[in-house]
């Protein structure tokens, strides 16, 4: 059976990014551990091939960012935030487009720890076990933004997505919603999975049911909330939710533009409240209440922890959590509460 540094690194209690920093003889080990792990490897009579100091060389500035989507103005936030503190250090900053696709993800990261990048910033991830694999041989730092993997830690710079579930939700209900439903995103995705479940937890302390018609899953896009949304102008009027929180801004807004064409009024007819809305103000349109972080703000973040990464490496892995802020842009109405029925 193949011996793996994965395998090593259980042995001896060093992870596998410092190992991978022994073989290929970086200077920010101390020399008894480096001593540790010569002795482990030739113990385990582990074969390996030290990295081409000339790609080791040619990159030690270059960063890489990986990104679902390049169109989505909170993307654009987040890479303006890295590119605002690192670009002045003279860091050379690639953008990487995966279209949400794990491989692609994976085909990325491999390809900049081949060729020796200083570090990777993952705006998006698909966790899986061939990722974990791979990122436990990084030896650059990896920070995820808005994202966290449930089977390693790692370094996060994120929002409490559960948080935004519940909070969205709750104002709803605050509003007086009694039937409300949710647009949610890909059920692959941790952060539109805390995000779902915030709702439903909330939807569950005001003893208000959530049933199989109540959640509406969507991939995240414009598109997938215009279908939503003209699905819904379909039912007779009593039968439509009043209330309903988006998971994504984009959703929010193809949902809003289908009602519309439809004759349904936002937020006369139907009130509506996403998750980061950057969308509809640039496509002059108004914007909707909401709750976000400030992505600018979480990108700086993200540079400041991979510059501390870069200065301690062995450094326990760090998440740093922003809360949701409300912005209210008047898209959610207030039902007044119904009258007692008298005789």
């Amino acid at each position: 059976m193949r011996i793996t540094l994965a395998d090593i690194s259980k042995q001896i209690g060093v992870s596998t990014a410092t190992i991978s920093r022994v073989i290929n003889n970086e200077k920010n080990v101390t020399q008894e551990t480096k001593k540790t792990v010569e002795e482990a490897l030739k113990a385990c009579n582990y074969q390996y091939r030290p990295r081409s100091k000339t790609a080791e060389t040619r990159n030690t500035d270059a960063i890489l960012i990986i990104a679902g989507q390049i169109t989505n103005p909170i993307t654009i936030s987040y890479i303006d935030g890295i590119r605002e503190v690192l670009t002045p250090l003279s860091k050379k900053i690639f953008i990487s487009i995966s279209d949400y696709s794990g491989q692609a993800e994976m085909n990325y990261l491999q390809y900049a720890k081949d060729n020796g990048f200083a570090g990777v910033f993952m705006l998006n991830v698909i966790e899986n076990d061939k990722l974990i694999k791979l990122l436990q041989s990084m030896s650059a730092p990896v920070i995820l933004v808005n994202r966290y993997l449930r089977s390693m830690d790692v370094d996060v710079v994120t929002i409490d997505n559960y948080r935004c579930g519940y909070m969205a939700t709750q104002y709803l209900i605050e509003h007086g919603h009694k039937r409300i439903a949710h647009i949610a995103g890909p059920q692959n995705s941790i952060t539109c999975q805390n995000r779902t479940l915030g709702y439903m937890d909330a939807m569950e302390s005001a003893g208000i049911p959530v049933t199989k018609d109540s959640i509406y899953y969507g991939d995240r896009t414009y598109n997938s909330g215009f279908e939503i949304g003209t699905r819904i102008a379909k039912l007779p009027a009593d039968k439509r939710c009043t209330g309903f929180f988006s998971t994504s801004g984009l959703m929010a807004d193809g949902f809003i533009d289908a009602l519309t064409n439809n004759g349904i009024k936002v937020p006369d007819d139907i009130s509506v409240i996403c998750n980061d809305d950057s969308s509809r103000e640039s496509r002059g349109k108004a914007k909707v209440t909401c709750v976000e972080p400030d992505q600018h703000k979480m990108g700086v973040a993200a540079a400041e922890l991979f510059l501390d990464k870069l200065k301690t490496p062995n450094s326990s892995p760090k998440r740093i959590t922003y809360p949701p802020i409300l912005s209210e842009h008047g898209s959610v109405k207030t039902i007044a509460p119904e009258e007692p029925a008298t005789n």
